[in-house]
This record gives C-alpha cells, structure tokens and sequence, in this order.
C-alpha cells in the first residue's frame, strides 16, 4: 500500500499531551461527568480483586478503585486536548493502557471524540484510518483499519493491554478535540471490577500556512522492516515518535528517497517528520506490523 500526502503549506506543526495521573499539573484536561447519576468513575490507587495497582503506580483512573461496579450504571468521563487548531488537514491520535474485567458484550467500555465542544460524538472505533490493540509486550491482539465496530472494551484483559488509535480531520478551525470514555453496564448484577484507565496520551499533527505544494509518499504501509520516504525535495533529516509522542529514531540523512529500518520498532501506530534541505518540515504516519506475510 502507498500513502501519499499532497501537502500545500510551508511546515507541519505537532501537539503531545500525557497524563499518568501523578502529575497533577496536568489532571485539568480530566473531567469526571458530576451529572450524571452514580457515576462511579476514581482517580486513586486501586484496590480490588484483578485491580491491585495502576500501570505507573500509584494512580489511575478506575470504575471505583474499591467496589464491583454496579448494575444499571453509565459512568462518563471527559478527555479534552487543546490547541486552537486553524488547519489545512489535521491528523490526530489516541493512546491509553487499560485492563478489564466485565461481563463480555452486556458490559462495555466505549470511547467517542468531537471536534465541535461536545455537540456530536462519533465512537472513535467506526470510521477511522486505524486502531490496533496490543498486549503488555507490544504483541498485536487486534486491529482495523476501517471498522464498523463498535465494542472492543470487554470481557477481561489478560493483563494491561495497549490501545491506539489514528484518525484525520477535515480542514476546518477548531480549538480543542474531546474524548469521552463512557462505561456501562446492564440489569443484571456482577462482582467484577470494571475498567481500568492509565497513561493516557495524545499525539496531533496539523498543517498550515499555505505557500508551496509538496508531494511526500512513504512505502510500505503497513511496513514490517523497512520504510521508504520519497520527497520531492532533498531530505536533510528526520524523526520518527511513537504514538505517545516520544523520539524512537532520530538522524540527518541527505538521502532521496530515505530508507530507514525500523524492524525492531514494536508494532503500532508511528509518525514522521522529515527536513528538507531549505528548512521545509513534513510530517506524516505510518503502521508498523508485525505481520510477516
């Protein structure tokens, strides 16, 4: 598969957000929904059957850090990123670790995003360019990259398992994209723990300033071993993150087309940013798998 990205704007820009839960400077993008009845979403220190300790201790945000979640119960939680985005094309992703234990398929986690301040939601599982689910040990348990599914978060992890997610958005000027995670369960009563919430991070790309048209192309994608990106102007450096945002491979290359290896990268969800030799900065993304057919 080749993606290529017609880019008519002078540089790209990045945006990252984090939240562990330790670090309270940043709990203001976290809201808990005080409206709605019973809602039984924590931060704290779990202490529960499968729920013993968050992924980075000591916090996490949890269906009660101590109880069984109850019957007959929506629990709504807000994550809201920032940026007063005045964009030509926007790509944007999700990452979050969570465990769960809840009666598979009647009981449920779901996760919608907006780009309007809360007046439509769209679940974040139907429609997007890609999503994958991975295990403790960056093995992939499941992945789309054009679902109709609606319901992923259930039944019970074996462990902490890693989701991610990327999507695009139109061209349109917007101040901020919310997430909202929303548990729930039905009439019937368990004695399970729920879900389980951490490390939370976002990874945005946006692209402005209108001047030159640009075409950049990066091939294989999904890619096992190697990358290729091709740039019509001569490639003075680049970087590639992860989805939470941190530098895994960083070099000045002069090459054209720029090859890098990124076999030992875990599979998931990567972005790039290359350098032209005139001070041009490109970004786009690709998928790591570990498929090797």
């Amino acid at each position: 598969m080749l993606f290529s990205f017609l880019l008519t704007k002078s540089f790209s820009q990045w945006g990252q957000g984090f939240i562990n839960f330790e670090d309270t400077a940043r709990l203001f993008r976290i809201s808990i929904d005080t409206s709605v009845p019973d809602n039984i979403w924590q931060i704290g220190s779990p202490h529960k059957s499968i729920f013993t300790s968050s992924y980075s201790v000591p916090l996490a945000i949890t269906t009660d850090t101590l109880n069984p979640y109850p019957m007959n119960n929506n629990s709504v939680f807000y994550y809201r990123t920032s940026g007063d985005y005045n964009t030509d094309s926007h790509d944007a992703g999700l990452g979050f670790w969570y465990k769960m234990e809840s009666d598979t398929l009647n009981d449920f986690g779901k996760v919608e995003i907006s780009i309007d301040t809360g007046q439509t939601w769209q679940n974040i599982l139907t429609g997007l360019s890609w999503w994958g689910v991975y295990d403790s040990l960056y093995n992939l348990i499941q992945v789309s990259f054009s679902s109709d599914d609606t319901i992923i978060f259930t039944g019970k992890t074996n462990g902490w398992y890693l989701f991610s997610c990327s999507f695009s958005i139109p061209e349109m000027i917007l101040d901020s994209i919310d997430y909202r995670f929303t548990f729930h369960s039905d009439d019937h009563s368990e004695t399970l723990d729920g879900w389980m919430i951490d490390d939370i991070s976002f990874n945005t790309v946006w692209e402005s300033m209108p001047e030159l048209k640009m075409t950049c192309q990066v091939y294989p994608n999904p890619a096992t071993d190697e990358i290729t990106i091709r740039s019509e102007k001569r490639i003075a450096g680049y970087e590639i993150s992860d989805c939470f945002g941190r530098s895994v491979i960083k070099n000045n290359n002069h090459q054209n087309p720029l090859r890098i290896n990124v076999n030992d990268l875990p599979a998931g969800m990567y972005f790039y940013k290359i350098r032209t030799e005139n001070g041009q900065e490109t970004s786009g993304k690709f998928i790591k798998s570990s498929d090797k057919r």
